[in-house]
């Protein structure tokens, strides 16, 4: 779970990728720092234009997908996005997701590995579990907010058919999608 949070928090900062850290300090018995870990410099691992686009399709998977549960819990106010997991047998179940603040996951099996129920998934038990945590972290907060980085083309989409909404297109088809310059759909 901990390198499945690492690799996906290179969507949540745009490309770069963020190493785990364990510890990040030792105080002694009176509070006292004795030990500080020294900061890991920042690595881009992705286009920042991908990592934009990647993690606005998983804002879809909570806003719409499997990791509806999330959206359900917590406040619309709050940006979030995400990706469930199940294995083919149901002996894992998991959901990454993240906020302009945060990146979590939850992981739920067995040390030996068995089926957890008939039908588990990952949007039914690991989704609600991150939304609760993230609803509770953000009581009383504010919210940050994820803007695109240059070099994004954002074109606004029919749901039914896929194409450049035009003015038949009624409001509850329309969505925007967010494109690589030269790769948006023609007009």
């Amino acid at each position: 779970p901990i390198e499945l949070v690492a690799a996906y928090s290179a969507f949540a900062t745009l490309g770069v990728a963020v190493k785990p850290q364990y510890i990040a300090r030792i105080e002694d018995r009176a509070g006292r720092t004795i030990w500080t870990a020294e900061p890991k410099p920042p690595e881009l691992a992705i286009d920042p234009r991908v990592a934009f686009i990647v993690r606005d399709m998983m804002r879809e998977a909570v806003d719409r997908g499997t990791g509806a549960w999330v959206r359900r819990l917590v406040d619309v106010r709050v940006p979030v996005a995400g990706k469930t997991g199940t294995t083919n047998d149901n002996t894992d179940v998991w959901f990454v997701g993240m906020t302009p603040e945060l990146v979590a996951g939850v992981w739920l099996g067995f040390d030996r590995p068995r089926p957890i129920a008939q039908g588990a998934g990952g949007g039914t038990y690991a989704a609600p579990i991150f939304g609760q945590m993230i609803a509770k972290y953000y009581e009383g907060r504010a919210v940050g907010t994820w803007a695109p980085p240059a070099g994004l083309i954002s074109a606004e989409l029919d749901r039914a058919t896929g194409m450049l909404a035009d003015a038949f297109t009624p409001p509850e088809r329309r969505y925007v999608e967010y494109f690589l310059e030269g790769t948006e759909p023609p007009e």
